[in-house]
């Protein structure tokens, strides 16, 4: 969230006095923006092109923008990428790879075998993670042959581990998010739904914020986990893609179905500031802190875009060509943007994004 106060900051020519009355300010700084915080209750009616959202087939691309790095086979066909740093994390079918560009481009990442019933991957401070069922996977970014297997007495699909230590675990038949606090018992804690994609945003001064979707409904929700409650509930358009957090509590959200970029934040209760239309089938979402812009693939037209979120309505200051089915977008911290392929063109990347429009 201090990205967009930062923003506001500026553009508004006032000083930051504390972070509440700056989020009131936030509140009423967009035309687009939507109060939606602490939001309990979702109507129940989908409509029947709601929910389930995936992305658009791709057309072969022409021309992407930077370099694209061939895969191996078994990564090849890329089901999901985070970063840690400069350190990717790609996994496929059967394999998690992790490395640098360089050691991408040279091809000695890490390799190391997953099952195919292992679901989602995340980054949590410096591990990667995969919930594999009745094991959750810890990756050290650093050293990922370090491998560290945590049994769980919920199956998982999804999983994070918070900046205290607990780990998080769903999955995608409960409704039920399970706290795994260290040395201690696990809690339980009910949620509205079943859970598709579980994230962690680290918030400082406070605990770390929990966020989960459930695309069959196409909403997002936070967990008031030191209260062992839920939270507050929204609905993200017309079908929920992707999520991805930001710094001090900014999350992004790609409305796939509906063609929009959702922009929220989730520092106290998760709250709806801004929308905005973005190119067809939006799928991959991810906050670029060193240049300050909110990054969208949209898979129909094999199209990057890059958005300036400073103002009420966010505004498109790039865009830019990428390989076909980018399903998977990240940003490092250099500010170098890495998309990955799912039809197997490889790994895209874009080291100084700002400098095309």
């Amino acid at each position: 969230m201090r990205a967009l106060l930062e923003f506001l900051s500026v553009k508004m020519g006032v000083k930051m006095a504390n972070r509440a009355k700056y989020t009131a300010m936030l509140a009423l700084a967009g035309t687009a923006l939507l109060a939606a915080g602490c939001q309990s209750q979702v109507p129940s009616d989908l409509g029947d092109e709601m929910g389930n959202a995936t992305a658009a087939p791709s057309a072969p691309s022409v021309r992407p923008a930077g370099e694209v790095i061939a895969l191996p086979e078994q990564v090849a066909q890329v089901q999901a990428m985070e970063s840690v740093g400069e350190v990717l994390a790609l996994r496929s079918a059967g394999a998690l790879s992790v490395g640098t560009v360089a050691d991408f481009r040279d091809n000695s990442a890490t390799t190391v075998k997953l099952s195919p019933e292992c679901g989602e991957l995340t980054a949590a401070g410096s591990t990667f993670v995969v919930a594999c069922g009745s094991e959750v996977r810890l990756y050290p970014a650093d050293n990922p042959r370090d491998e560290q297997v945590r049994e769980v007495e919920h199956p998982a699909t999804a999983a994070t581990v918070l900046s205290s230590g607990e780990l998080v675990t769903a999955n995608d038949a409960d409704n039920e998010v399970v706290i795994y606090p260290q040395g201690e018992e696990p809690t339980t804690i009910g949620v509205a739904a079943p859970t598709t994609q579980l994230v962690s945003l680290p918030i400082e001064g406070a605990p770390d914020a929990i966020v989960r979707t459930w695309a069959e409904d196409t909403t997002i929700q936070d967990v008031d986990w030191t209260h062992d409650r839920e939270g507050g509930r929204l609905r993200v358009g017309l079908g929920v893609g992707r999520i991805s957090a930001g710094s001090e509590g900014l999350l992004l959200a790609s409305d796939t179905t509906g063609n929009q970029l959702a922009v929220c934040t989730a520092d106290d209760v998760i709250r709806l500031h801004q929308t905005v239309p973005v190119p067809p089938s939006p799928w991959g979402v991810a906050w670029d802190d060193h240049h300050r812009m909110a990054w969208v693939a949209s898979t129909a037209d094999n199209l990057l875009t890059g958005w300036d979120i400073s103002q009420g309505v966010p505004q498109q200051r790039h865009d830019l060509p990428t390989v076909a089915q980018a399903t998977s977008l990240v940003a490092l911290d250099s500010g170098t943007l890495v998309l990955a392929s799912a039809s197997g063109e490889g790994l895209q990347v874009i080291s100084n994004p700002t400098s095309s429009t």
